[in-house]
């Protein structure tokens, strides 16, 4: 585990001022000591040569040796009284003559002492030993008595016990070691108070690079602290900046890539080797049963001729384009296109043809069904016209006979042209938009009804009128009485069998339902799925005898959408049918 930056910075300060201090405090004491053993020595040195000076006299007169050791003895008491420094007085023959802690007579010869013999050669004599008398470390310090000739009369030795300078010296150790653990307590805050004092805007510089790292990049350091670290702040500052304009740059970039996406109506994806999705729009998953949530485009798709696709675009160096087929409850044709993206991806772009191979188809077929539709009654009236021409003799019944089928044919073609008049012109309105306003269902009903009268009355159908009265609906008036017209018309032409029509209106959530029954023939399955096709009749010979032009309600479709409705119809064979037409409501408020 790494250290944190403030012990990083903290200990190695910490430790350099400990070492520093424990050394100091090593050299101090033992410098101290040394000091302290040299104003000892010197001291007790001093001490020797005022004792050396005031015996002189008593040694270098005639006094009798007993009497000269009485007051040796007497005057080194006085010199030392006070202190603890012992005087011993030597002859040169090693004979101690007068002692300060010991009786003379039984202390051993000291001429053997190093200091007595340095000092009987002139010189001034250190040691440091072991008292033989008092078994204590001691120091000494021996000079020579001077006699009138120069010569050494006697040895006078100064002696301190070494333990009171191994006191002193231990004293100020102490003192040194007090001094000193002050020092580093003191040095430890100073380190302490740096480091903290350096880390601090180290560690603000960290706290804010996690913030933008966390995509806070609005947040802003503050540019503080030595010039250094505000330099660094102001380009962190600067940097975060620049990427909050770059990231946001990208999020709109990316917002425009997805609309863009997601407006194609092409389904599109982007797939990896592993055949993983990477990216789709809501078309794609159109495409392949609703939302699908799957992250894999075989289990999206379940199509293998796909997933092979997808494989040869991947590893295709150019762009790659085929079709393919998928069957199921919709047959569909797909045209598939590629193009690789690199890095071991690429781009599937799917277009559904199925609709626009459908739509090829219609116009194609209502192409040959107008002209089928055309041509129908034009050779109609053509052949009538040519007989009345090339035949002389016609009588008049024939000439009659032949006058109504050109008659009929007119009619007819101008009944097809009509609608088809209608039908484009319900297209437009759609296209340019409605001139919508309320409209009463029951008006719109009654004046159908009253246009429909003669025949109702002729066919002798039962007709009722049902439901709720009263309904309102935003609707084109016009064509909203051809699409109710159209259906009871319908009614009338295909459910006569049944001798009964039925108008039924009611409204819900906000939508206005208007219902046409009949109890006719009905319609048989195969041709339900093709109702509302231009031109498509159930019974061709039926419809042509009764003037249908098979574009009645591919017209009633088209008016319902251009309302923002719909409609619909369930049929029974032999019971008849129920075509349901749904518009918006009118707000009554």
């Amino acid at each position: 585990m790494k250290q944190k930056l403030f012990f990083w910075i903290f200990l190695p300060y910490l430790a350099s001022f400990l070492a520093a201090m424990t050394l100091f405090m090593a050299l101090t004491a033992n410098i101290a000591s040394d000091f302290l053993s040299g104003i000892a020595q010197q001291q007790i040195s001093e001490t020797a040569r005022i004792a050396a000076n005031a015996l002189e006299p008593l040694l270098s007169g005639a006094k009798e040796p007993a009497d000269v050791q009485m007051e040796t003895q007497a005057l080194c008491d006085a010199l030392i009284r006070g202190t603890t420094v012992r005087l011993t007085l030597i002859d040169p023959n090693g004979k101690v003559l007068a002692d300060t802690q010991a009786q003379p007579d039984r202390m051993d010869i000291h001429l053997d002492r190093a200091e007595v013999r340095k000092a009987l050669a002139g010189e001034l004599g250190s040691d440091i030993r072991t008292s033989v008398s008092t078994g204590i470390p001691t120091a000494y310090e021996a000079v020579p008595v001077q006699g009138k000739n120069g010569a050494p009369v006697a040895i006078i030795r100064a002696s301190v016990p070494f333990s009171e300078i191994k006191a002193l010296q231990q004293s100020l150790s102490l003192n040194i070691a007090l001094a000193g653990t002050s020092i580093a307590l003191i040095l430890s805050l100073i380190a302490f108070f740096l480091a903290r004092r350096i880390t601090r805007p180290l560690l603000r510089l960290h706290r804010a690079a996690e913030s933008f790292s966390t995509g806070k990049l609005s947040d802003r350091i503050p540019e503080e602290g030595p010039r250094e670290l505000a330099n660094l702040a102001r380009v962190m500052n600067g940097m975060a900046g620049e990427l909050d304009r770059k990231l946001e740059e990208l999020g709109d970039e990316k917002k425009r890539a997805e609309a863009i996406l997601n407006g194609i109506t092409e389904a599109i994806a982007v797939v990896d080797r592993k055949l993983a999705i990477l990216t789709k729009n809501p078309a794609f998953d159109t495409l392949f049963g609703g939302h699908t949530s799957s992250k894999n485009l075989i289990a999206a798709t379940r199509n293998t001729e796909l997933c092979t696709f997808a494989e040869a675009a991947v590893n295709s160096a150019g762009p790659l384009e085929t079709m393919i087929s998928v069957y199921g409850e919709t047959p569909r044709q797909l045209r598939l296109a590629s193009a690789r993206l690199g890095n071991g991806t690429a781009v599937l772009v799917i277009n559904d043809l199925t609709r626009l191979n459908r739509l090829e188809t219609v116009r194609r077929d209502f192409t040959t069904n107008v002209s089928h539709e055309l041509k129908t009654p034009l050779t109609a009236i053509r052949g009538a016209l040519e007989t009345l021409q090339d035949v002389d003799d016609v009588d008049e019944a024939s000439r009659k006979r032949f006058l109504e089928i050109a008659v009929k044919g007119t009619t007819r073609m101008e009944g097809i042209l009509e609608d088809m008049l209608s039908l484009a012109r319900v297209e437009e309105e759609k296209t340019r938009g409605l001139d919508t306003a309320a409209v009463a269902l029951d008006s719109v009903i009654e004046s159908v009804t009253e246009r429909l009268k003669t025949r109702i009355e002729e066919g002798h159908i039962a007709f009722e009128r049902s439901g709720e009265s009263g309904i309102t609906v935003n609707a084109h008036r016009g064509l909203l009485e051809q699409a109710v017209f159209n259906l009871m018309d319908n009614a009338l032409k295909y459910g006569s069998d049944g001798r009964y029509l039925g108008v039924c209106t009611k409204a819900n959530d906000n939508m206005a339902y208007i219902s046409v029954t009949d109890h006719g023939r009905g319609i048989p399955e195969r041709d339900k799925p093709r109702m509302f096709e231009r031109f498509y009749r159930v019974d061709k010979a039926r419809s042509r005898e009764s003037g249908g032009t098979g574009l009645g309600l591919a017209i009633v479709k088209h008016i319902a959408l251009a309302h923002a409705g719909s409609v619909s119809f369930s049929s029974t064979e032999g019971k008849g049918t129920i075509f349901t037409l749904t518009i918006p409501a009118a707000d009554t408020n």
